[in-house]
């Protein structure tokens, strides 16, 4: 049975068992799911509508009611999928994956190996195993890719894990450590650290959750400047060269380049790394414009609206274009959910600035109000 036609039939209360599973299954696949069908029952009141329409059509429905359903239930497999298929095609009811609906992302990313093979990864509720090399495997499932090995393989096989404009990934490294990669990023790591420095280099955004070696520091590069430490979390933002951001959760960091000393960061700060003047800034914030996307959400905290449309571009893969470059310098201050329906984001942002969002096929037009 078709997506859609589950959709409709959960709706209207009309799923079976097996039927429950399989839409189950289909909302545990992807987030984007879920708020799929969220926005469908938030966008229209179904079972008013269904109402009407069994008013419409008095000798085919109503006569249905008056037999009990355990009597019907034979007959009833004969009338409901002509009336759901009608029903759907009355409200336009479209699946995700046909639609050109604006989507939040949802776990997928590349993996490129050492070999030259290239792995698509997604978010796949069965366990998958691939074959990294001779001794070394990678388990992948739930949007999670896991290392295993029983051997000794070769220090020089890097493998790269890409997530592509409205895509995350999570990835458990051979040390132990949990990184989230979040949309548009690269991580690019060793199949087997070094017996005195465990180190790996980000493009993009990611969240670390460092296992603990005191002989071996965790070292990530990103943009020219090198963070350093032993057991801890912390989000890296390397999207800038002249604003690459370190926010420590915690433990402790230090953070340095070719031409700077080391500094430490403690809980609560972030450090921003300036490559152009080879400059580091130190100063104690608020984490979770930092760190919230980690958790599902979105933090903007008087952030100008030329950066959060960057940010919701990346995740929903959309296009932005401001029809005033002066109304990317307006500021806006919100907490919102990463699955919210983009619609929702949109009008609070017209509730909180001055101005008109409008979305056409996968653009979004900002604009001045009238």
């Amino acid at each position: 049975m078709k997506i859609e036609e589950l959709l409709v039939k959960h709706i209207l209360g009309f799923l079976n068992k097996e039927e429950e599973r399989a839409l189950q299954e289909w909302l545990d696949e992807d987030p984007a799911h879920v708020a799929y069908l969220r926005k469908l029952q938030l966008r229209r009141n179904y079972r008013e509508l269904y109402r009407v329409y069994c008013e419409k059509r008095p000798q085919s429905l109503s006569v249905i009611r008056k037999f009990n359903w355990k009597r019907m239930a034979a007959r009833a497999a004969m009338w409901v999928l002509p009336v759901i298929l009608v029903f759907s095609l009355w409200l336009g009811l479209r699946s995700p994956e046909q639609s050109n609906e604006i989507l939040p992302g949802s776990p997928k990313a590349t993996l490129y190996l050492e070999n030259g093979a290239v792995v698509e990864l997604g978010n796949s509720k069965e366990l998958g195993w691939i074959r990294i090399s001779d001794d070394f495997m990678a388990a992948d499932v739930n949007g999670r890719l896991n290392y295993h090995t029983n051997h000794k393989v070769q220090l020089n096989q890097q493998n790269t894990l890409v997530t592509p404009r409205g895509g995350e990934y999570h990835i458990i490294l051979p040390d132990g450590t949990n990184v989230h990669l979040n949309s548009f990023s690269e991580l690019k790591y060793p199949l087997l650290f070094d017996a005195d420095k465990r180190v790996v280099t980000l493009s993009g955004e990611a969240y670390f959750e460092v296992a603990k070696d005191s002989k071996r520091p965790f070292i990530v590069k990103a943009n020219g400047l090198s963070i350093r430490q032993y057991g801890t979390k912390f989000s890296v933002n390397a999207r800038s060269p002249q604003a690459t951001t370190v926010a420590l959760e915690e433990g402790s960091v230090g953070v340095f380049s070719s031409k700077t000393n080391v500094q430490m960061l403690k809980v609560g700060q972030v450090a921003v790394w300036n490559e152009t003047a080879q400059t580091v800034t130190i100063s104690d914030k608020n984490l979770e414009p930092y760190t919230a996307w980690h958790r599902n959400r979105f933090v903007f905290e008087n952030e100008s609206l030329g950066k959060i449309m960057e940010t919701l571009s990346l995740w929903y893969n959309m296009d932005v274009r401001f029809q005033d470059a002066e109304l990317a310098d307006l500021h806006f201050t919100g907490n919102v959910s990463r699955y919210e329906d983009i619609n929702v984001i949109l009008k609070g942002v017209e509730a909180t600035v001055n101005v008109q969002c409008d979305i056409q096929n996968r653009q979004i037009r900002i604009m001045r109000k009238p």
